[in-house]
């Protein structure tokens, strides 16, 4: 039997402290690696490990309108018609603008916001911080042990902006996270891990094979959790 929800005795943490329990596990990872780890690709096309953790920074420590005005001003900078190449040197400025250790710092810090409820506590910097953390990690073999009500609340917002193709396999396949508990869609199963799954929903590769289909998808743009 798979579950999704904690016993009732047990209660819910608040969205923020799910961003900052999953920013906090992100962190945990990050100190783990190596000068060549940090440099090395992440799951974004383009993007190595230390360009996806300045963009993640960036996108969910800044205010609102600051991230809308830094946009503008990268846009009219680097003359991108599409935001996303403002999104890129974005992250590339600010990862090239200081070192792992201040990345580290304030990733840590605005955990600590978050867990205060300060700042933007929606399900899209939840989306944020657990799909880029799975870009950055889940290439090096790290291990995020994700909360699995956090996986599944990810999973579900992810099905609203998945492309076609997934949502198409959505009606008639089941994904089931079996380390998680839960499970999204309809029919027969396809049974994987919930960073796998996950990954899947947001154009990802997934990089652990379920155990009876291979979840593929073409690389990401980088900047969209």
């Amino acid at each position: 039997m798979f579950a999704s929800r904690k016993r009732q005795s047990e209660p819910s943490p608040t969205r923020g402290q799910q961003i900052a329990d999953a920013l906090n596990l992100v962190g945990d990872g990050l100190d783990t690696l190596s000068a060549v780890q940090w440099a090395s690709p992440s799951l974004c096309e383009g993007w190595s490990v230390k360009d996806t953790i300045a963009h993640l920074v960036w996108r969910i420590g800044t205010p609102s309108v600051r991230l809308a005005s830094d946009v503008v001003r990268a846009s009219i900078a680097g003359r991108h018609a599409n935001p996303m190449g403002s999104f890129d040197d974005i992250a590339r400025g600010i990862a090239d603008s200081g070192g792992t250790d201040e990345l580290r710092r304030e990733l840590r810090a605005i955990a600590a916001e978050k867990a205060d409820g300060r700042g933007r506590t929606s399900t899209g910097e939840l989306v944020e911080a657990i799909v880029h953390g799975y870009d950055a990690l889940h290439p090096l073999g790290v291990r995020l042990p994700f909360d699995p009500e956090t996986t599944h609340a990810v999973a579900l917002a992810s099905t609203l902006t998945a492309s076609r193709e997934v949502r198409a396999l959505l009606r008639h396949r089941t994904l089931v996270a079996v380390d998680a508990g839960w499970r999204i869609g309809h029919g027969s199963e396809i049974v994987a891990d919930a960073a796998s799954v996950i990954l899947y929903l947001h154009g990802r590769k997934a990089m652990q094979p379920p155990s009876r289909e291979r979840l593929l998808a073409p690389a990401p743009t980088p900047g969209l959790a």
